[in-house]
């Protein structure tokens, strides 16, 4: 019998398994090595992941061609090669500029047969420009600014891919913020209205979307493999940039085990590549498994410094596959960014020079290794929190109210140890103080104030300093749930409270649990933060909350930037712009570097590359130079 391999799709999630038939040792240490990037073949797993098959399937082929092996595929496997080799050849189209590159749309409506419809919006003119252009891709990514419309396109290209019968689902994966726009546009734009079903464990509940977060994707595999097997799904990664550590993260790895099941694929995001070029290459791979896309990207945008030049020509090499809007298409009025510089109080200023002459005497400065990354991500944090308000270093903190990172392990009986502990019966954080001046202020105007803060101890500070003005409050403690009993405290709750009600000036919020998906521009227009991390995206994605389309011409729209001077704050703001500037270069949208200058949730890496590590590298060794 001829030398066989055989390729059978088997588990759920689908994994395939290789098998040899006649197959001599040397010829199949090759095939195993070919589908295992290269590596040996010693304890090899016989099965692969489906986006494994897919970007090293012309690497496999040529091994059975020089040891003269047949293939034989079960029709799972069939059916995943062959839609894989037409989404290479609509890609080789797209690359060669043969699918309308530009975007320009050529049909005012949509869908083309509004009888088999249940969309019942009219487009804007960018929106069915960006739709006509999706149309045209096999899988898209919609990279316009938050407020721009992404939901209501989305939901107008899943009824044209049903209209097609290329799909008949729609399975959302999104931050639990967005929810509750997502179920609002669905009821909103269709006619009937969509059924919606939120996972939160089980078989999946069959509905025309199904609604997940990222916390529970992973859990969740198992249930969505069977129900993707019943249907044709289309796929939607909405805050897309939430799974950019691809493989190499959870979240991304849970997608990417689900991802090849779905018929059509889009990916949403208005910040893809938030600290680094490298970001979207993860988002690309979801998007297209074989490799392909980020194969043909130019490897000097992924240097650790692109050059501006390395980053057009990475832009030209994207433009053909996503759509983005910008602010200026939007015609919103401009923000007015502030940065007000904080005078730390003379115990603040102490407790902070001593931290940082600690932390430069315990470490080797010159160290570059992934340990040193680590330990500088949580001596990023600690600094933040001393510039922010020093009671939130104290040992006797809350444990409920704790931030993700434990309390500073300062040497009991220190002079610092003591400082710290009865920093809060000597001053006031001088941060604290500036916030609850502006918003008390925006208040007698009869103006809301949104008041943002990573620290969970900062925001319930605030809430009592503020309570005069019945502040709602939102970060990850705060549950999300639609009906929870009457007298619970939600985030759904909280933000109705501040929207309508008249007593309630300030929202409080944490940008981990609430920088994605809520539009608050209606409400309120001056936004303060009182602190900020590493972390661009976040930041962002935060200021769009109240600056999005449907903003009168005549609203100034005011973000404020609390900076303690002499401290990591101003480190932070440096490197904010760096990467601002960078993600406009990539978009070709120069009015994303305006937002940067004078956006139970997972908080994101205290620090993202290797440049946040030197601005904390340099930060500490001006204290010990000093």
């Amino acid at each position: 019998m001829k030398p066989t391999i055989s390729l059978s799709l088997q588990g759920i999630p689908p994994q395939i398994q290789v098998d040899r038939i006649n197959v001599d040792n040397d010829a199949w240490e090759d095939v195993l090595i070919a589908l295992h990037d290269g590596s040996s073949s010693t304890g090899i797993d016989t099965r692969i992941r489906p986006d494994s098959l897919i970007s090293r399937r012309r690497i496999l082929k040529g091994v059975l061609r020089r040891h003269q092996i047949s293939l034989e595929a079960d029709a799972g496997v069939v059916d995943l090669l062959t839609r894989a080799n037409s989404d290479s050849r609509a890609l080789r189209t797209v690359i060669s500029g043969g699918a309308n590159p530009k975007g320009v749309a050529v049909a005012p409506t949509i869908p083309s047969d509004r009888r088999a419809s249940r969309f019942r919006r009219d487009l804007r003119d960018f929106q069915v420009r960006d739709l006509t252009k999706l149309k045209s891709l096999p899988h898209g990514a919609n990279f316009s600014v938050p407020g721009a419309g992404k939901t209501t396109v989305t939901f107008a290209l899943h009824e044209h891919e049903r209209s097609t019968g290329r799909v008949d689902r729609l399975l959302i994966i999104a931050p639990l913020s967005a929810f509750d726009a997502w179920q609002e546009e669905a009821s909103q734009l269709h006619d009937p209205p969509m059924s919606i079903s939120r996972w939160a464990g089980g078989p999946i509940r069959d509905a025309d979307i199904v609604l997940i977060n990222y916390q529970r994707i992973a859990s969740a595999k198992v249930p969505l493999s069977i129900w993707m097997q019943e249907h044709s799904v289309h796929l939607i990664v909405d805050e897309a940039h939430r799974a950019k550590r691809g493989i190499g993260g959870e979240w991304g790895r849970a997608i990417l085990d689900i991802a090849s099941q779905a018929s059509r694929r889009d990916i949403l995001t208005g910040t893809p590549a938030p600290n680094h070029p490298r970001d979207v290459r993860a988002l690309l791979d979801i998007l297209w498994p074989s490799g392909e896309v980020t194969q043909s990207l130019p490897s000097s945008a992924f240097h650790a410094e692109p050059s501006t030049r390395s980053l057009a020509e990475l832009n030209i090499s994207l433009s053909g596959l996503y759509v983005r809007t910008t602010k200026q298409e939007l015609g919103l009025p401009k923000t007015k960014i502030d940065l007000v510089r904080v005078r730390p109080g003379p115990i603040q200023r102490d407790i902070y020079d001593a931290m940082r002459n600690r932390y430069a005497g315990m470490f080797d400065l010159d160290r570059r290794d992934s340990a040193m990354f680590s330990q500088m991500g949580e001596v990023a944090m600690y600094l933040l929190q001393a510039a922010s308000s020093p009671r939130l270093l104290a040992q006797d903190a809350d444990p409920g109210r704790a931030y993700r990172y434990p309390p500073l392990a300062i040497p009991p009986g220190s002079r610092l140890a003591h400082i710290v502990e009865s920093y809060s019966q000597h001053e006031i954080a001088p941060k604290i103080a500036q916030a609850c001046a502006m918003a008390r202020e925006n208040a007698l105007a009869g103006e809301k104030t949104l008041i943002w803060s990573n620290f969970p101890d900062n925001l319930l500070d605030l809430e009592q300093q503020l309570s005069g003005l019945a502040p709602a409050l939102i970060y990850g403690a705060i549950p999300s749930i639609n009906d929870a009993p009457i007298g619970i405290r939600t985030r759904e709750r909280e933000l109705e409270r501040f929207r309508n009600d008249p007593q309630c000036y300030v929202l409080l919020a944490n940008p981990a649990a609430m920088s994605e998906g809520v539009s608050l521009h209606q409400t309120c227009h001056h936004a303060i933060y009182v602190d900020r991390t590493f972390n661009a995206g976040q930041y962002l994605q935060s200021i769009d909350r109240i600056h999005r389309l449907g903003l009168a011409q005549d609203v100034v729209t005011k973000v404020t930037l609390l900076v303690t001077e002499g401290t990591i704050d101003e480190r932070v703001s440096r490197r904010i712009e760096d990467k601002t500037r960078r993600l406009a270069r990539i978009l070709a949208d120069n009015g994303l570097a305006q937002m940067a200058l004078p956006d139970d949730e997972d908080f994101g890496a205290p620090i993202d590359e290797p440049a946040d590590l030197e601005e904390i590298l340099r930060h500490l060794q001006e204290s010990w130079t000093r």
